[in-house]
């Protein structure tokens, strides 16, 4: 009687370990996988153009090139950007115009000082470096970081030389600093004006938690961020990169920029042949359900980690522009869930929702092309569901213990 709960333990364990290695083994397969093709199509494209891939990566440092010869204005010149990119190779395929804010073209001007190819490749690698770093400050399993590597999303982004894990990596490192550090948290915040839509959230959710000091410390981090950046190309440039603003929503209403690359829910509905009217209807129908949400979660819940997945959820359903590789932000829920399940345990399909959520940047593209759909509203909903689920029974949860406090003096 006494060897049987031992040998129970024994077969959970080998099992156990069995899975563990199983999911080791996936992912470094699939880790290889999306080396190999980075790399391979890195060196086709170094072949044949002379700039090893990354497209996006070359408006930035076209954009660069440009501010560093003394006219910043022009960065926001399409054809300018393509005269740059022209002189790789006729045949290069062409990159799109820069959209970004002053705050950006700031800190990229520094690329110009290198080759191109130097310079997407230490762009590239020191982003996604500082990515997995603090992703494993998030989740420190050991056994995890085979999967942290392998995340779609960060191969993604790597290949196309976009600036995802710089943005993703700032509100991972805000989050991470809000419970100890709410000044460092918001000086975070207040840097994501490099790309302001992907922050419009934050100011919502951190007046509904009561988080003044951060919220300060944003506001006035951007503020001096935004102001360091016009003082140095001149006041010119702000209704020139407003004016690009405009050029861009024409550019996604049109399908100038490819909507089978963008995540939000106009787009889907774009590809699905709606008009643009109901399209942006339907899209603004979806912020305001998203602003609702990231408020109820960040006023009821005190856990980081329900918190920070309502909020990257809700940012990817807040505007048309928003597109796959930006996706390298879906670590961040998937990590701080995943660390939090592995101590407290799992609630009902949330592991399903987390791989597919982890798995997003992968299936997105393969679904446009085959299907004409992309599954990121449905993707990014299910994460909502998630965090409101945590939410109610944390609430749930301290309603008990309030109304019995004998319970919390048990816990």
């Amino acid at each position: 009687m006494t060897t049987q709960p031992a040998t129970l333990a024994r077969a959970a364990r080998h099992s156990w370990q069995r899975a563990s290695r199983i999911g080791a083994y996936s992912a470094t397969l699939l880790l290889a996988v999306q080396c190999f093709g980075v790399v391979f199509n890195a060196l086709h494209s170094w072949k044949k153009f002379g700039f090893p891939g990354g497209g996006d990566f070359l408006t930035f440092w076209a954009a660069a090139r440009i501010t560093d010869a003394g006219a910043p204005l022009e960065a926001y010149s399409w054809p300018a950007i393509k005269h740059i990119a022209a002189q790789f190779s006729p045949d290069i395929p062409m990159p799109g115009p820069w959209f970004y804010p002053p705050n950006f073209l700031l800190i990229a001007r520094p690329l110009a000082w290198m080759p191109g190819g130097v310079a997407y490749g230490l762009f590239a690698a020191l982003s996604s470096a500082l990515f997995v770093w603090l992703m494993r400050r998030a989740l420190p399993a050991r056994h995890m970081l085979v999967w942290i590597l392998a995340f779609p999303g960060l191969w993604l982004n790597a290949a196309q030389g976009q600036n995802a894990a710089i943005t993703a990596s700032l509100v991972l490192a805000a989050l991470l600093s809000m419970p100890a550090r709410p000044v460092l948290a918001g000086v975070f915040i207040g840097l994501l004006s490099i790309k302001p839509h992907l922050a419009i959230l934050f100011p919502i959710a951190l007046a509904c938690a009561g988080m003044w000091r951060t919220f300060l410390a944003a506001a006035v981090t951007a503020l001096l961020f935004t102001g360091v950046s016009v003082a140095v190309f001149g006041i010119g440039i702000v209704p020139v990169f407003l004016h690009g603003l405009s050029d861009a929503n024409g550019y996604i209403a049109a399908g100038v920029l490819p909507w089978d690359q963008t995540a939000s829910l106009f787009a889907t509905l774009r590809m699905a042949h709606v008009a643009a009217g109901p399209a942006y209807v339907a899209q603004a129908c979806q912020a305001a359900l998203a602003v609702c949400a990231v408020a109820w979660v960040w006023r009821n819940s005190t856990q980081l980690e329900v918190r920070a997945t309502a909020l990257v959820a809700a940012t990817f359903m807040i505007s048309p522009y928003i597109y796959n590789y930006d996706a390298v932000w879906l670590g961040v829920p998937v990590a701080l869930i995943t660390a939090r399940a592995l101590r407290d345990g799992w609630l009902r399909g949330e592991r399903v929702i987390l791989v597919v959520a982890w798995m997003y940047p992968q299936m997105a593209d393969l679904m446009s092309i085959h299907f004409g759909i992309g599954p990121g509203p449905l993707v990014f909903a299910s994460l909502i569901f998630l965090a409101v689920r945590r939410a109610r029974l944390e609430s749930a949860d301290a309603g008990t213990i309030a109304a019995d406090p004998a319970i919390g003096q048990a816990g």
